[in-house]
This record gives structure tokens, sequence and C-alpha cells, in this order.
């Protein structure tokens, strides 16, 4: 068999699943997953809160960004 056949398969085969690595877990209930479940939901809340304004709305898309970080990673599943 071809050798650089292999190689390109393998290649594709680590970009495919690389991604998946690069968010954090938030099925699992490690203290991650729950801070960033804390995180999104509470953005969520305000989001859908009928008296929200839009400058309240960035404010809590920036909060959330910042709890992200204290958490310590951010879902790849969750983005938006």
């Amino acid at each position: 068999m071809n050798i650089r056949a292999i190689v390109t398969a393998a290649a594709l085969s680590l970009g495919m699943v690389g991604p998946v690595f690069a968010g954090c877990d938030i099925k699992d209930e490690d203290a991650k997953g729950v801070c960033v479940d804390k995180c999104f939901f509470e953005y969520v809340s305000i989001k859908n809160r009928f008296s929200s304004t839009p400058a309240s709305i960035e404010k809590a898309k920036s909060d959330k960004d910042a709890c992200y970080t204290k958490c310590g990673c951010e879902p790849a599943s969750v983005k938006e």
C-alpha cells in the first residue's frame, strides 16, 4: 500500500477528531462543567427577560465570557 495514502488518512483522521477535544465537556458533572452550565444559564436567563435592553444583553454576553474565563474553559457546543 502506498505510504502517502496511509499518512494522508491518518492526518485527515486527526484533523477531524482534534477539535472535539478543544473545548471542555459540559455533560460531565465535574467542577468545570457545573461552572460553565451556571454561566450559560445566567446569560440565557437575562437574554430571555421581557425587559432586557440591547445594552443589558451585551453586558450579559461580556459577563458570560468573563465567567467562562474564570471557569477555565469555553464549551464548543454552547457558542453563539
